[in-house]
């Protein structure tokens, strides 16, 4: 027997059509959107507390930040690692017992070949810096991504403050591969991506490096994902370093000195955010946004609500 299907009156079609629109409407709204102006704590705020630490995460978002800045590497256990030096930073970092760390020990402590366990001993927020005269001494350790964004949610969900974004730098290089300081591009944002995904975190992050290749890795595994291209490179130009990465990205991160009027009116064109680092005078901040930047990178996030 012939079987025919009823046809859907123009009422019912409608209605359908309303229903996955709205579907569409509401995935939409629950996304988060980013601030109009990026003000980003570099290493949580390098200049008030010990670098890449929860601490310093929390003091950022405490004095303004909206955006807090980390660096990752991959431990040779697998797991995600906060630190912006591919082996132990002597300047600002001893042994869990107390004791002063040989600059000629350094090497023997690269993280990519050491278990977490073994890194976390290490005590970097005890000893003075040199440079950060600001920064407050504690004893403290370095995090785990998945660790830090845990804590970080908690304090703001806590103090009923705005969710903060994290920018996620991936100390990725040829040089570092030749090495053996850290995972491979492809090893390593799988490796944060498995992080960030588990945490629940929806759009609340991107990811940056000065290393074209894990940024590619993003834009082909990940689309919709958010990425930065940083560069320090005087010689490079914009159109070279596009030209380089291979497609346009989010958010353009120069060294602020690298800045122009041309940048600024180059970077709107291309509906690119241009979030300059690390800026760490108030003088220069205002200079730079005068000329039009979207954001900026500071070792001072307090200083923001003082411009």
């Amino acid at each position: 027997m012939k079987h025919t299907l009823p046809l859907l009156s123009v009422s019912s079609v409608l209605a359908l059509f309303a229903l996955f629109s709205c579907k569409t409407t509401q995935k939409s709204v629950s996304s988060f959107q980013f601030p109009a102006f990026y003000k980003e704590g570099h290493r949580g705020t390098r200049g008030l507390m010990p670098e890449n630490t929860i601490p310093a995460m929390t003091k950022a978002i405490e004095v303004g930040a909206n955006f807090i800045e980390v660096d990752i590497y991959i431990t040779k256990d697998k797991q995600v690692l906060i630190a912006h030096d591919p082996y132990v930073n002597v300047n600002h970092s001893l042994y869990d017992d107390g004791r002063e760390i040989e600059k000629t020990d350094a090497k023997k402590y690269v993280w990519r070949q050491m278990n977490y366990a073994d890194i976390r001993k290490f005590d970097v927020g005890s000893k003075p810096y040199n440079g950060w005269p600001q920064q407050q001494k504690i004893k403290t350790y370095m995090p785990l991504l998945g660790e830090l964004i845990d804590s970080v949610e908690a304090f703001t969900k806590e103090r009923k403050l705005t969710p903060v974004i994290y920018n996620i730098e991936v100390k990725t290089s040829p040089q570092y591969d030749s090495l053996g300081y850290n995972a491979g591009p492809e090893e390593m944002i799988t490796a944060v991506m498995d992080v960030v995904k588990s945490k629940n975190i929806g759009n609340r992050f991107y990811i940056q490096s000065f290393d074209v290749r894990p940024l590619q890795v993003v834009h082909k595994n990940y689309p919709g994902v958010m990425i930065g291209f940083l560069t320090g490179d005087a010689k490079a130009t914009l159109e070279g370093n596009l030209k380089q990465l291979g497609f346009t990205p989010d958010i353009y991160s120069p060294h602020y000195k690298l800045v122009t009027p041309d940048m600024v009116k180059a970077c709107k064109e291309q509906k690119m955010k241009l979030v300059p680092w690390t800026v760490n005078t108030q003088e220069e901040m205002k200079a730079l946004i005068k000329l039009g930047v979207d954001g900026i990178i500071t070792d001072y996030p307090n200083y923001f609500s003082q411009l």
